[in-house]
């Protein structure tokens, strides 16, 4: 009996490691809340938002820290995402100075001759087989194939839920991107739709896509700069949208195009290379 015991013991014990996943990344933001006894929130630049106890004074300072010198992390999450190790983690550099220009007005997406050719792009996509991948490498792969195969300069489309709808609502993203194209639809009308590869097998209007990925629908604004986002971390009944070129990788490229009004012009090999290892394990 004392044997059965332990054993069941043992096993429950270890559920929350099986639960556990990993992330590799560098944080982007920590937020301490407003109120007595509010979790501590780690925006990572995954797009992930991993929680601290705030009682953890120590691993705060430690975070604050390598946030502070830009350091690759390997995290360990468990099922809720309240972190259990951080560990320090290598990973590809990347020259931000390759490939920008001072100006985006020549870039014209392509225009898709309908849905159905639209769908297609999405079916014959490479699909993901790990289970934890970050959205703007797979956006980076999957766009890159497309111009590589089809010529199709497709777009980028960012959505960002303000800090207090991601408290409020615990969820689990502070962003997401996906590509998006310029369509034909059935009415001739030319109409934004996004490809969201590995979660949708059809084309999204931007607020379904968002819809569908959100625990609370909120109504999102189309907006121009990142600090049109950024400067609203208090809204609960808005998320934002910012459309990119398909060069753009990750929310630090809008960050740079607003500072300093460089807009990426051309992929970036190291940063496509980088995408295909994190999201497929693919070196190119």
């Amino acid at each position: 009996m004392r044997l059965k015991c332990f054993l069941i013991l043992t096993f429950l014990f270890a559920l929350p490691a099986l639960a556990s996943h990993q992330i590799t990344t560098q944080i982007h933001e920590i937020d301490l809340g407003t109120q007595i006894g509010d979790e501590v929130l780690v925006f990572l630049k995954s797009g992930d938002v991993a929680k601290l106890n705030r009682w953890d004074l120590p691993q705060i300072e430690s975070l604050q820290s390598l946030k502070s010198n830009e350091q690759w992390l390997t995290f360990t999450l468990d099922k809720n995402r309240i972190i259990e190790t951080v560990k320090p983690a290598t990973t590809l550099e990347t020259n931000e100075s390759k490939s920008m220009s001072l100006d985006d007005a020549d870039y014209t997406p392509t225009t898709v001759e309908n849905i159905k050719v639209a769908t297609k792009y999405i079916a014959e996509s490479r699909h993901v087989t790990k289970e934890e991948t970050q959205c703007f490498n797979r956006a980076m792969v999957w766009s890159y194939e497309w111009w590589r195969k089809h010529s199709l300069r497709s777009k980028k489309v960012f959505v960002f839920w303000p800090k207090e709808y991601v408290r409020k609502y615990s969820f689990k993203w502070w962003f997401h991107v996906s590509p998006y194209v310029h369509v034909v639809d059935a009415d001739g009308v030319v109409k934004e739709r996004v490809l969201d590869v590995k979660w949708l097998n059809r084309p999204y209007n931007f607020q379904d896509w968002a819809d569908y990925h959100s625990s609370h629908d909120v109504k999102c604004k189309v907006v121009e700069k990142y600090s049109d986002y950024a400067d609203h971390p208090f809204d609960t009944d808005r998320c934002y949208f910012i459309r990119a070129n398909m060069y753009t990788w990750q929310p630090a490229d809008l960050e740079m195009n607003e500072a300093w009004n460089y807009t990426k012009s051309a992929f970036n090999m190291d940063e496509v290379r980088a995408a295909y290892l994190e999201a497929f394990d693919i070196k190119l």
